[in-house]
């Protein structure tokens, strides 16, 4: 496939993602050699249906390509958190903060993704984990840490689990990449 061919078929399944086509938007994907965006949205795509054990395998796929995709970690720590397992997706949010590489965001528009992953998002999903785990300190101790790194309005979330004390909390997650 030539590469404005890959460039038509990468727009079209973004619209059929956009038009919450999600099956036809994997098939369209699935016509693209596998890189680690695609895999990566194939991933989101999958657990926007709820399939998270195949999310998980994408995402798995898509480090394989590229390790330093720390959004990729991040997104199968979440997909591993919905399914319950919660030691797995704390390695995961593990792995991501290591390839954050002590950055506070990492900007992925660079690669052609619009969007950006934060440390404080990585901590405070990592909180949770250690909370569901019944390690509280240690997960209210990243609430914490992921409240003083708070960037954007959407982060108000951190300081209400906080003052939950986080019972009631599901983790932040990303959104399909364009």
């Amino acid at each position: 496939m030539s590469l404005k061919q890959e460039i038509e078929t990468w727009v079209a399944a973004l619209a059929s993602y956009d038009n919450n086509e999600f099956d036809v938007a994997l098939k369209v994907f699935d016509q693209i050699s596998d890189t680690s965006k695609i895999l990566f949205n194939c991933g989101v795509i999958h657990a926007t249906l709820g399939e998270h054990e195949k999310a998980v395998d994408c995402y798995q796929r898509a480090v394989r390509l590229d390790q330093y995709l720390a959004v990729a970690y991040f997104q199968q720590g979440v997909s591993n958190f919905l399914m319950g397992d919660f030691e797995e997706a704390l390695a995961n949010f593990n792995d991501t903060l290591l390839y954050l590489r002590g950055n506070n965001n990492i900007d992925y528009e660079q690669l052609g993704l619009k969007f950006k992953l934060y440390s404080c998002e990585v901590l405070f999903n990592r909180g949770l984990c250690y909370i569901y785990l019944q390690q509280r300190e240690a997960g209210l101790q990243d609430l914490s840490f992921a409240a003083k790194e708070k960037v954007v309005p959407d982060h108000d979330v951190i300081d209400e689990a906080i003052r939950e004390e986080a019972d009631v909390c599901h983790p932040l997650q990303t959104v399909l990449c364009s």
